[in-house]
């Protein structure tokens, strides 16, 4: 099984993709409609886990992003904010860990709220998505889960650990751009 195959097998078909237009990067956004819920689009790259990313003690990985956010939120500036967002990855070869917070900066697209990401497990989705075994090493998919300022200093603070405890209990929209803090 390719890593599109992997993909569809869980998102379904993709529907549209995105890469830059002068062909800068290897690197492309894949979307796929009503995952994993009705209403919502899931954005994946394609293309970043042809690199191999460091992680501590020498470790290396393949990674491919995943965003989920609602058909609402302009699909050209989701994607586009997922490219520069690989562009930042690339320079920086390192793997986005568990936990892991990048920013707060600004708004991830123009008009929302939200200006940081989470790097977490793909919980929304099959467990068998998180990881496609047919590459070496594996490629793991990272959800990047929006935050805003606030949520992104607590876990800066307090730790993945507590975060994700406090996300299980107040179970907020973690689709929604504009929400409200959870901290």
């Amino acid at each position: 099984m390719n890593l599109i195959s992997h993909m569809e097998s869980t998102l379904g078909q993709i529907e549209q993709g995105w890469s830059y237009k002068d062909g800068a990067s290897p690197v492309k956004i894949v979307r796929f409609r009503d995952k994993p819920f009705d209403g919502v689009m899931t954005y994946v790259t394609l293309g970043l886990s042809d690199f191999l990313l460091s992680m501590p003690q020498g470790r290396e990985v393949r990674q491919e992003l995943v965003f989920t956010t609602y058909e609402t939120f302009s699909a050209e500036a989701v994607s586009s904010f997922m490219l520069s967002f690989c562009d930042y990855i690339l320079a920086h070869k390192q793997a986005l860990l568990r936990g892991d917070v990048v920013g707060p900066s600004v708004s991830l697209i123009s008009g929302v709220a939200v200006n940081s990401v989470y790097a977490s497990i793909p919980v929304i989705f099959d467990e068998d998505f998180s990881i496609y075994r047919d590459s070496s090493p594996h490629t793991v998919m990272v959800w990047l889960i929006p935050l805003l300022q606030e949520e992104a200093n607590f876990v800066k603070f307090n730790g993945w650990s507590q975060f994700e405890d406090l996300l299980e209990r107040e179970n907020p929209d973690l689709m929604e751009l504009n929400r409200d803090s959870n901290v």
